[in-house]
């Protein structure tokens, strides 16, 4: 808690969060599609705001990598680890780490974090690669934060299911444009102008540098239990040709319907490119 020194002001934004209906299965996962009726996720933009019902789990939203936007394909809902405590339904948290990766990764060495710059000032930014109080494709829509009680200045019994903040994405590696899962590390933002410098400088460098300085109002990287799963696109501001979209590294057994994945992959490129299924050894983890 000692990294944070989040002012009063930062709990604008966050809100109590009643009958939200992303609760996790035992294994942590998210819930699967149950609806009859789709969309074509991609074609639609799910990405904020459609029923996941709709969206089959596939959809698309902004990321940064190292000073552009990129898009992430997504092709399976969250997983929060569900041996570390959370009093929301999504079994999702924030402030401690987690003890178990994905059902069929054998280590974190087979993933990379994903930074998401939180604004927790008022009025926040107009634009945020998922804006608060809509859902998010594939991201859980409550979390608990009653771990950061202290440092957000609120009672913990308040924050044991709120609703999941507007944020952005950054991450540090591409992993070769292929889907994995990859855990999820808060930063904390109460300065608006600081909030504007990581928007400009869409790298985890900017964030590194912010949160060196003891004024800027930026945390370092917040550990929780949550990770996502997506994919770089081929041919977003990559400097690669376009082509197929490959499965590898995290792996594809560790997805609740690999048949998404195909779903996705086809949506994506017009079914273009085989799937090669292959792991990275080393880890992209930068600590600051």
């Amino acid at each position: 808690m000692s990294t944070l020194s989040l002012a009063a002001a930062s709990t604008a934004g966050l809100a109590v969060a009643e009958g939200a209906g992303d609760a996790a299965d035992a294994e942590g996962f998210g819930p699967s599609p149950t609806g009859e009726r789709t969309v074509q996720p991609l074609k639609n933009e799910c990405t904020t705001g459609e029923p996941q019902d709709l969206c089959r789990n596939i959809g698309v939203t902004d990321g940064w990598y190292e000073g552009d936007t990129i898009k992430f394909l997504y092709t399976q809902n969250f997983f929060c680890d569900p041996t570390v405590s959370s009093g929301a339904p999504s079994k999702c948290e924030a402030g401690a780490t987690y003890n178990n990766v994905p059902p069929g990764t054998t280590s974190d060495k087979f993933t990379d974090p994903l930074y998401i710059p939180v604004p927790l000032f008022k009025p926040g930014p107009k634009k945020l690669q998922c804006p608060a109080n809509v859902p998010c494709v594939d991201h859980p829509t409550t979390i608990d934060l009653s771990r950061l009680a202290s440092a957000l200045k609120m009672p913990a019994s308040a924050l044991k299911n709120t609703e999941l903040p507007g944020h952005d994405h950054i991450i540090t590696d591409r992993n070769n444009d292929r889907p994995e899962w990859w855990p999820v590390f808060v930063v904390g933002v109460t300065d608006p102008g600081s909030f504007a410098e990581i928007q400009a400088g869409k790298s985890f460098d900017t964030i590194t540098k912010l949160a060196a300085d003891p004024k800027s109002g930026v945390t370092k990287p917040i550990p929780t239990n949550t990770f996502l799963f997506f994919q770089t696109l081929p041919g977003t501001n990559s400097g690669m040709p376009s082509g197929g979209v490959d499965a590898g590294n995290g792996g594809t057994q560790n997805m609740r319907d690999t048949a998404l994945l195909g779903t996705g992959a086809a949506l994506a490129v017009s079914g273009v490119g085989a799937l090669i299924i292959s792991r990275r050894r080393t880890s992209s983890f930068r600590r600051i």
